[in-house]
């Protein structure tokens, strides 16, 4: 490589590599065409590699292009999440975000505020929700510098560590085949209505489980209350950890034991391209505590 590749350069090959046409990228860039086909031509000499084959019907990747844009991505979004780090550290009031879901607003509590008070003098962290099903983003985007995600989740760009484990229960309406048994196993699930969060269905991605379990997307729902009157019409099965069966009403509705399925996990996750102290004395701040407390 003769010369430094800019992150600009980068960024406009993406958009060609997305549009697959020069005209249409240079509109969506904000730049005239011949402005960009000379930087993709700049880059094409700083890699030594053509990247594009330039058709009247419009721009093909290479296969050195298809190398470039699945790492180019990872490269931008790396990028733009460390600088939104570096702002939120920088500014006038600089902290860290730990993100969770609603449902693990008890350990976020207490993990971010025996943080504060043991290391008064650091960075502080701040709790803050997570929208569901893109947990995982937030790291990556740099909304959030540190999450508690709970398995399955996306680890791609993500290191985590193990906090604790929790059984899953099914939920079922009473009526439902499941029912009568006093347990429900993991194989039987394939092809059962599972619900849909919207934050998911906004994103256009299922969760995980979906995946894992082979359910079948169920109703769209905003809330726990939604979530948990789906199961009671009969409209889809529900699963949850057991320690959240407390606060959920079962009128109507079976909760049975998982078999045949790993725990749920709960872990740490941050970025891995992270390397702020502040992040690491986090996550060991949260291991320890969760250690100490589960013992």
């Amino acid at each position: 490589m003769r010369d430094e590749v800019e992150l600009r350069q980068l960024r406009y090959f993406l958009a060609v590599a997305d549009e697959r046409n020069f005209t249409r990228a240079a509109a969506r860039l904000g730049m005239t065409q011949p402005a960009l086909s000379r930087a993709i031509r700049a880059l094409e000499k700083s890699v030594d590699a053509t990247l594009f084959l330039r058709e009247h019907r419009g721009a093909e990747l290479t296969a050195a292009g298809r190398a470039l844009a699945a790492e180019a991505g990872d490269i931008d979004s790396f990028t733009k999440a460390a600088l939104a780090r570096v702002t939120r550290l920088g500014g006038d009031s600089p902290h860290l975000r730990i993100a969770a879901l609603g449902c693990e607003i008890g350990w976020l509590e207490l993990l971010v505020r025996s943080y504060n008070e043991r290391y008064p003098e650091e960075v502080p962290a701040r709790a803050v929700f997570a929208n569901r099903g893109l947990q995982e983003d937030e790291l990556r985007d740099g909304t959030a510098d540190v999450a508690l995600l709970r398995t399955p989740f996306d680890s791609r760009g993500v290191d985590s560590d193990l906090l604790w484990t929790d059984e899953h229960v099914v939920l079922v309406h009473e009526g439902h085949r499941f029912a009568d048994g006093t347990s429900v196993h993991s194989a039987d699930l394939a092809g059962e209505a599972f619900p849909v969060w919207a934050e998911e269905a906004a994103a256009g991605r299922l969760a995980p489980v979906f995946e894992q379990y082979g359910l079948r997307p169920g109703p769209v729902v905003h809330d726990t209350a939604q979530y948990v009157g789906a199961v009671r019409l009969g409209q889809a099965i529900g699963g949850l950890p057991v320690p959240m069966l407390s606060g959920i009403p079962l009128d109507g509705i079976k909760a049975l034991p998982l078999t045949g399925a790993p725990p749920s996990e709960v872990h740490v996750a941050w970025l891995a391209t992270a390397t702020s102290p502040d992040v690491a004395r986090f996550v060991r701040h949260a291991v320890a505590q969760a250690l100490a407390t589960t013992d």
